[in-house]
C-alpha cells in the first residue's frame, strides 16, 4: 500500500513538472514575441546623413518628436565622406572675395543635361541660408571659398561635410531627436492608401513603429550590385566609395508600396578612386588641386576638371587605371598613396612609364598654364604648374561615385506612385530620391533637401 501511494505521489510530481517545464519551442517562440515591440511618435525619418539628421532637426524644432533610424552603427552615411558644400550668395563667400549668385549657380546646374529648371531654382534659393544655418548653428569655421564650394578644415583635418555630421548628430540629440542606430528600416507599413509607419529591426528584435509621416533619407544604390546590373549593366562588378550601406533600402521598400522610380540608369562616376589594400577611396582632390591624369603611356587623355562622368568615360577607354601626376604644390591626398620622386622622368621610371613621354607631356602642359590655354582639351582651371620639386603619382581608377536616379518627388518632397500622384504620409530626401539636380552637389543638395522636406512635412501636419 505505501508501494502504491509512492508510485502515485510520484506520478504527479512528474505530471505537475510536465504541465510546468516549458520546451525549447515555447521558449524561443515566447522570446520572440517579448521581442517584438509597438511604438508610436510624430515623425518617423530614415537614414542618418546629410540630409536625414536636417530634416529630422527641423521636424523636431518644429514640435513633433522624431525617431531617426540608421542601419550602421554610426551616423554619417556619404556625407561624411565629402569634401565641400556648395553654396551661393552667402556671407562667408562675400567675405571672403568671391561673388557667387544664384544666377551662377542655376547656370551651372543647368549645364548637366536632364537638370530640371524648376528643382534647380528651388534649390539655388534656398541653399544658401541653409549654408549660412550649417555654419552658424554647428560653429563651423570656414577656411577656404572657391566659387560655390566653401570649404572648412579643422586642426584634425576634419572637412566640413564630416564636421556637419558629427556637431549635427550632437544638437539633434540634445533637442530630442531619438537617434537610433543598427536599427535598418525594413518595410513601410501602409493602411487604407496612406503610409502610417515603419517596421524595422533593432537589436532586441523586430519593432514597428508607428508615425503620421515618414521621411526616406535612407541614400542611393551604388553598394547594390544586383540594381547597379539592373540598371548600368556596363558598370556592373565594378567598385564604389560609397559606404557598404548605400543599398537602395528606401528606394526598394518605397517600390514595394506602389512607389514610383525615375533616372535609375543615371550616375555619378569617379575617376580618381584608389585601392588602399582592398578599400576603395576617393582622391579627387589630385585633380581639383592642379594635378593631371596620364594613361599607361604618360600622356593625357582628357580635361581632368571637366565633370566626374566624362573623365571616368574617357579614363575607362584607356584601359584599367591611369596616374595622377601631381608636384609638391598640388599633392592632395594622403602622401603614402604616392611614388615619390626629385624628377619627372625618375617618376616614370618608378611607375613604368617612359619617361620622355611622361617629361613632354609635363612640359606641354607647363605651356598651356604660361599661356592660359590648353589647347588639347580644353582645361581653364589649370592651378598648378607642376613644375615644384618633388613629384608624385597616384595610381586611379574609375568608379561608381554615386547614384543620380530614385524614388520620384514633386517640388515639396512627396514621394509619387507610379500613377504620378503623392502616396499621402510619404516624403524623401537625398540620394533615395531623383531630385532632378543630375547628381550636382549632392551635400548640399541632401542637406538643403533635408530642411525643406521638413518643412512640407510640418505643412501637412498642422
Amino acid at each position: 500500500m505505501k508501494l502504491l501511494k509512492k508510485g502515485i505521489s510520484l506520478f504527479l510530481v512528474l505530471m505537475l513538472a510536465a504541465c510546468t517545464t516549458t520546451t525549447p519551442e515555447n521558449s524561443n517562440a515566447e522570446d520572440s514575441k517579448k521581442k517584438e515591440a509597438v511604438e508610436t511618435t510624430d515623425v518617423i525619418v530614415v537614414g542618418a546623413g546629410g540630409a536625414g539628421l536636417t530634416a529630422a532637426y527641423y521636424v523636431q524644432q518644429g514640435g513633433k518628436d522624431v525617431i531617426l533610424l540608421e542601419k550602421r552603427a554610426m551616423t554619417g552615411g556619404n556625407t561624411a565622406l565629402a569634401g565641400f558644400f556648395a553654396a551661393n550668395s552667402t556671407q562667408m563667400q562675400e567675405e571672403m572675395g568671391d561673388h557667387y549668385t544664384q544666377q551662377d549657380h542655376y547656370d551651372f546646374l543647368m549645364e548637366t543635361e536632364g537638370t530640371d529648371p524648376e528643382f534647380a531654382k528651388l534649390f539655388v534659393e534656398n541653399v544658401g541660408a541653409t549654408a549660412e544655418w550649417a555654419v552658424e548653428a554647428l560653429q563651423i569655421q570656414v577656411t577656404e571659398v572657391n566659387g560655390r564650394e566653401i570649404y572648412a578644415v579643422d586642426e584634425n583635418g576634419t572637412k566640413l561635410p564630416a564636421q556637419l555630421i558629427s556637431k549635427l548628430t550632437e544638437l539633434d540629440k540634445e533637442i530630442g531627436v531619438d537617434i537610433r542606430t543598427e536599427t535598418p528600416a525594413i518595410a513601410l507599413i501602409e493602411e487604407n492608401g496612406k503610409i502610417v509607419g515603419v517596421e524595422a529591426e533593432g537589436p532586441e528584435g523586430k519593432i514597428e513603429i508607428y508615425a503620421e509621416a515618414v521621411i526616406l533619407a535612407s541614400g542611393g544604390f551604388a553598394a547594390n550590385q544586383e540594381m547597379i546590373a539592373e540598371y548600368a549593366p556596363d558598370w556592373a562588378g565594378g567598385t564604389t566609395s560609397n559606404t557598404d550601406a548605400t543599398t537602395g533600402d528606401g528606394i526598394l521598400m518605397a517600390q514595394a508600396i506602389g512607389a514610383a522610380v525615375s533616372n535609375m540608369d543615371q550616375f555619378t562616376l569617379n575617376p580618381t578612386f584608389y585601392d588602399d589594400q582592398g578599400r576603395t577611396m576617393s582622391v579627387s582632390g589630385v585633380r581639383y588641386e592642379g594635378g593631371i591624369l596620364v594613361d599607361l603611356e604618360g600622356k593625357r587623355f582628357a580635361n581632368e576638371m571637366a565633370n566626374y562622368t566624362e573623365v571616368s568615360e574617357a579614363e575607362r577607354a584607356i584601359g584599367s587605371h591611369a596616374f595622377a601626376i601631381m608636384d609638391s604644390q598640388s599633392l592632395a591626398c594622403n602622401p603614402n598613396y604616392a611614388t615619390e620622386a626629385q624628377t619627372i622622368e625618375e617618376l616614370a621610371e618608378k611607375i613604368g612609364i617612359d619617361p620622355q613621354t611622361l617629361s613632354e607631356t609635363v612640359t606641354r602642359y607647363q605651356t598651356y598654364v604660361d599661356q592660359q590655354e590648353d589647347e588639347e582639351f580644353g582645361r581653364t582651371d589649370m592651378r598648378s604648374r607642376l613644375d615644384a620639386a618633388p613629384y608624385y603619382a597616384v595610381p586611379v581608377f574609375p568608379g561608381v561615385h554615386h547614384t543620380r536616379g530614385g524614388l520620384t518627388i514633386n517640388l515639396r518632397s512627396q514621394v509619387l506612385n507610379t500613377a504620378g500622384e503623392p502616396i499621402l504620409g510619404l516624403y524623401g530626401a537625398g540620394e533615395v530620391t531623383d531630385n532632378k539636380l543630375m547628381g550636382n552637389d549632392p551635400v548640399a543638395v541632401g542637406v538643403t533637401f533635408g530642411k525643406l522636406t521638413a518643412q512640407s512635412v510640418l505643412e501637412d501636419l498642422q
